[in-house]
């Protein structure tokens, strides 16, 4: 797993330590090769890795369909400036040493520009990465690098501010008294523990109860239980989507019925469906939510998506990873045009187009983009999404909110 912060965008962070001794499965090879119909100019080599193999693979199975939609609908029509995308993917299995050789073939062998990670074991191969000074663009925020490393860049919400979403989300929802359940499966989930003890005090909100909970667990009554007589009437649920399902499902039947929060790709469509669920939700999310279908931006996202990944929307698991992918996308053809790049894409080009971008929202998906060279690249705004009568929501709006660096 990465060396990530207490959240991590919880299940694809926490789970990985526990399941990365399970197997050494890699696949690498050429995922998709550009359309030449329009395109004028030389390809942009980017590499995409995953841990796409395991129990964490159905999330990042839809973000993978989703970057391959961006791909191609871009390479459809002609290119980013008229340069076709040539994307490498590997699957690293949850393996530091898959990941690494993958990372190492991808430059060696494909020459790539530009990385895009989805990989839970970034440590084995960032340093290598960031002293090339290939960028790494997206497309999954749950990395420690990605607001620590000024090589890697992410368009949307970094993880240094969830602790503060978290407790501004409760506050939004008027709680006197919050809870947390984290899970047990690795120790990393308890590094949320701390920096959410001190943004309860520094946004004056009492943490009245926090549990470790279990995937395998066949009910959490009692720690429901033990929310409830704290008083909580906001629960923070940070794992698995099946798992805050099951939690609401245990909660609801013992007559506790909190707001649920959670982050991220812990949303699912079948959210809109569970008890404690379909009526009770608050969620942060780092780019617009997934169920927007109304702006320009996300139109051309959902076209692309019908087109390029037919199956993809009508996936079970199709929650916010899709937007971030398609979003990292939409940075990598925003570094292009930022570095008015000529003939040929070069890293160097990528880094000095990132580096040129200011309060840039990629048509609206992300919050506004600013990364400044040198410095690691934070962005502590993000988008709230809701349920209310089994449907979807945005309940305050479109309108990100921010919050100073921590």
């Amino acid at each position: 797993m990465k060396h990530r912060t207490w959240l991590s965008r919880f299940v694809t962070t926490v789970m990985a330590l526990a399941i990365a001794l399970l197997g050494m499965v890699g696949v690498v090879g050429l995922s998709s090769a550009p359309s030449q119909a329009a395109a004028t100019k030389s390809p942009i080599a980017v590499g995409y890795i995953c841990s796409c193999t395991g129990p964490l693979a159905s999330s990042i199975t839809v973000n993978k369909q989703a970057y391959q939609a961006y791909v191609d609908s871009v390479n459809a029509a002609g290119g980013i400036d008229g340069h076709p995308i040539k994307l490498y993917t590997a699957d690293d299995a949850l393996n530091p040493a898959t990941s690494s050789a993958a990372v190492h073939k991808f430059v060696t062998d494909d020459h790539i520009v530009a990385l895009a990670s989805v990989s839970n074991t970034p440590q084995a191969w960032d340093t290598y990465i960031s002293g090339l000074k290939i960028p790494v663009i997206g497309t999954d925020g749950s990395a420690q690098d990605m607001f620590t490393n000024p090589d890697f860049f992410f368009p949307g919400q970094t993880d240094d501010s969830l602790s503060a979403a978290v407790v501004l989300g409760a506050q939004k929802m008027h709680a006197k008294n919050m809870a947390i359940f984290y899970c047990a499966e690795s120790p990393a989930c308890q590094e949320l523990v701390a920096p959410e003890k001190a943004a309860a005090t520094q946004y004056h909100e009492n943490l009245a109860y926090i549990s470790q909970i279990s995937a395998s667990a066949s009910s959490y009554a009692a720690q429901c239980l033990a929310a409830k007589q704290a008083g909580a009437t906001v629960l923070f649920v940070a794992d698995a989507v099946s798992v805050v399902e099951s939690v609401a499902n245990s909660c609801s039947q013992q007559g506790y019925h909190p707001t649920v929060m959670v982050s991220d790709g812990a949303v699912g469509e079948g959210f809109t469906k569970t008890p404690g669920l379909s009526n009770n939700l608050l969620a942060f999310e780092p780019q617009i939510p997934f169920n927007v279908t109304s702006t320009p931006a996300t139109k051309e996202m959902v076209a692309a998506f019908k087109k390029y990944e037919p199956t993809l929307m009508g996936n079970p698991n199709y929650n916010g990873e899709v937007v971030e992918a398609w979003a990292s996308g939409k940075l990598l053809a925003a570094a292009v045009t930022a570095s008015k790049a000529g003939d040929t894409v070069t890293s160097a080009g990528l880094l000095n187009g990132l580096h040129a971008l200011h309060n840039e929202t990629l048509g609206g998906i992300s919050p506004p983009l600013t990364f400044t060279a040198g410095k690691a690249n934070t962005t502590d705004c993000w988008f709230w999404m809701g349920t209310k009568n089994g449907k979807f929501t945005e309940p305050y709006g479109l309108t990100p909110q921010c919050v100073k660096s921590a």
